[in-house]
């Protein structure tokens, strides 16, 4: 399926390049600022609560008028998306390795008479988590504008995207509980505690609040290719014949969801995008 995406999409690009030789086309290259958002509707621990978080946008874009009305437009572009979450969360088993095996971990809870910790019965902390994902976006819209002087237009058209790059960045002190509320912390042997000797506190103590101020980086565990659609609209002022500048508000969705474990969730990336764009007719 991956495959056969990526090389409709090249098969279309190759066509409309062809066609540049025989067109009156116009060249131009945009930048803008772009606010992501993840969003899952599977109710996923690990993907509930996510808000959007800004980044960057810009690239090259290639317009082939058909007619006064309408053309076709396709783009090579570097987008950033992710989301960000604040506040009590599941801790992976993967992330909490630097305490110990899990097997161990799980050990000393049932010394406890703990439940086992996994992906599906997690920990909690309280900190900051940030998705950080980038992106090679390639779409192919539809573009249909009117006006003289003054254009305004509207876009609308799939896109395939490749993962370059993915960082979860989490910030923050806290203790580790039990539950989601907070209220049974984690707990660890007391050093100083000897048997019979009431004076030398409990056997098990509170583990104390943990750093959780790390890079991640996660891609292995994201799908690499992502499509989906972009639909917009803006406004074109025309300098001359052949130089054109526009404001443009793109809104773009990812109909493949991230994950490649269900279990950590069924993520769809998504942004709104404000640009500014120059073009040249060649």
């Amino acid at each position: 399926m991956k495959s056969t995406t990526t090389f409709k999409f090249i098969l279309l690009a190759c066509f409309l390049l062809s066609q540049a030789i025989e067109a009156q086309i116009k060249i131009g290259a945009k930048a803008g600022y772009s606010v992501g958002r993840l969003t899952d509707n599977s109710n996923n621990i690990y993907t509930e609560d996510y808000e959007s978080t800004s980044g960057i946008d810009f690239g090259m874009t290639l317009e082939f008028p058909v007619s006064e009305l309408f053309s076709i437009q396709t783009e090579v572009l570097y987008t950033q998306r992710g989301g960000t979450r604040e506040g009590m969360q599941p801790i992976p088993t993967k992330a909490l390795e630097s305490f110990g095996s899990i097997e161990q971990l799980n050990f000393m809870l049932a010394l406890q008479g703990k439940d086992p910790v996994s992906d599906t019965n997690p920990m909690y902390a309280d900190f900051t988590n940030e998705s950080d994902l980038n992106y090679i976006e390639i779409p192919i819209l539809g573009k249909l504008g009117w006006g003289e002087t003054w254009r305004f237009y509207v876009e609308a058209g799939p896109y395939v995207g490749f993962l370059v790059s993915s960082t979860q960045r989490t910030s923050g002190s806290s203790l580790i509980t039990l539950d989601e509320q907070g209220t049974d912390p984690l707990r660890v042997l007391n050093p100083n505690y000897v048997p019979g000797d009431p004076t030398s506190g409990p056997p098990w103590v509170p583990l104390p609040p943990q750093s959780f101020d790390a890079d991640t980086d996660t891609k292995s565990e994201l799908n690499t290719l992502n499509f989906g659609f972009h639909a917009g609209a803006g406004l074109i002022r025309e300098i001359s014949d052949k130089h054109e500048v526009y404001l443009g508000f793109r809104g773009s969705w990812g109909a493949k969801t991230i994950q490649k474990d269900k279990v950590y969730g069924e993520s769809h990336i998504g942004g709104l995008v404000f640009s500014l764009g120059y073009a040249y007719t060649l």
